[in-house]
């Protein structure tokens, strides 16, 4: 079973392509692709557009686009940088390696993409996550050193 998912610009424009292609043929009189053009005009979905162009001959057929996978959320890169961050001051009382650790964790999905910034959230907090935890190590190290 096909899922229904929105429908943008790009796939409105393939369907009324579509249907032009179908008037210019003759396939379509002047009211129904009137019609049907105002009803693609203002589809949301995929099944409104499939359902402009079902009964058209298979030469009118809808190339649909697959919708695009999701994205990480930008959330996940706003969290390992608070957490990166909140590591580098806590690094003296030990918790940095553990707020280190979980913005090491949490900057795993948030990489830069293709064509956008190269620095992202997500890659600041891994790196105030490493340097926290080198400082929490360094921290305890220094402690158990001053120990008599």
């Amino acid at each position: 079973m096909v899922r229904d998912h929105r429908v943008g610009p790009a796939e409105r424009t393939q369907v009324l392509g579509l249907l032009g292609n179908a008037f210019e043929a003759g396939v379509l009189p002047v009211g129904d692709y009137d019609a049907r053009v105002t009803a693609v005009g203002t589809a949301t979905h995929a099944s409104q557009l499939r359902l402009q162009i079902s009964d058209l001959p298979p030469a009118y057929a809808w190339g649909e686009l697959p919708p695009l996978p999701p994205e990480a959320t930008p959330a996940s890169g706003r969290i390992a940088l608070v957490l990166g961050i909140a590591s580098v001051p806590m690094s003296v009382c030990g918790i940095g390696f553990l707020l280190g650790l979980l913005a090491v964790i949490a900057s795993r999905g948030g990489g830069p993409e293709p064509g956008g910034p190269r620095v992202t959230p997500a890659l600041i907090g891994r790196i105030f996550g490493f340097i926290g935890i080198a400082l929490s190590i360094v921290a305890v190290v220094a402690v158990l050193i001053a120990r008599p």
